[in-house]
């Protein structure tokens, strides 16, 4: 079994960046591998790949990432965090579980057209989940956005239910995810069809004590 420090060395940030020169060669490592894994993939992309279209030596980008399983965990970071802040708000200051449901169906149609807009999205899951030391980053993503609606809804939820409330927001992110990363490679109609009936069910279910 891979020891926790042998994972964090494949997965770390070797060098976090100071000076400008440093900064701008780091975006450029990163823009690189954004385009490369949008144009291949990112099973199909190497790390001197990565090197060449950043404008780099091979031996510079390792100075920054140990391998290509750092590089997506850089990137899921930063996509991340964008995401997270969209999330966050979703449940902010909501009065009643009925406004909550009507929030959380309503917010699919925008997700929907991130992860469109946003193709690298797609790409990193797919490379996410074939990894166990990077699903483990999405475990976590997922468990803080759990802890965050729980902190923003659990006063709308009776005591008695509040294991119940849990199951359902895990659920609900769960699924909603694979509902997302489906539409996003669907046409239009189709797209719509299905958000529409998962926000029915959001709004029918999910939220109903």
């Amino acid at each position: 079994m891979m020891s926790d420090y042998a994972v964090e060395g494949r997965l770390q940030l070797r060098k976090k960046p100071q000076q400008e020169r440093s900064i701008q060669r780091l975006e450029a490592i990163l823009e690189a591998a954004i385009e490369l894994f949008l144009e291949k993939g990112v099973a199909e992309t190497t790390m001197s790949e990565i090197a060449v279209r950043a404008g780099i030596s091979i031996g510079s980008l390792y100075q920054f990432f140990p391998q290509k399983a750092a590089v997506i965990k850089a990137l899921h970071e930063r996509f991340s965090a964008q995401l997270e802040g969209f999330i966050r708000q979703i449940f902010a200051n909501v009065q009643t579980l009925d406004e909550a449901a009507e929030r959380a169906a309503d917010s699919l149609i925008e997700l929907n057209a991130m992860f469109r807009e946003q193709r690298i999205y797609m790409s990193l899951w797919q490379a996410i989940v074939v990894d166990k030391d990077l699903s483990q980053l999405s475990h976590e993503f997922h468990e803080q956005v759990i802890a965050s609606f729980y902190r923003d809804l659990s006063h709308l939820v009776p005591q008695s239910e509040f294991e119940r409330f849990r199951v359902n927001i895990k659920l609900m992110i769960l699924a909603t995810g694979e509902v997302i990363r489906f539409t996003t490679q669907q046409s239009d109609e189709v797209a719509r069809a299905h958000l529409d009936q998962w926000r029915r069910i959001i709004r029918g279910s999910i939220f109903a004590f």
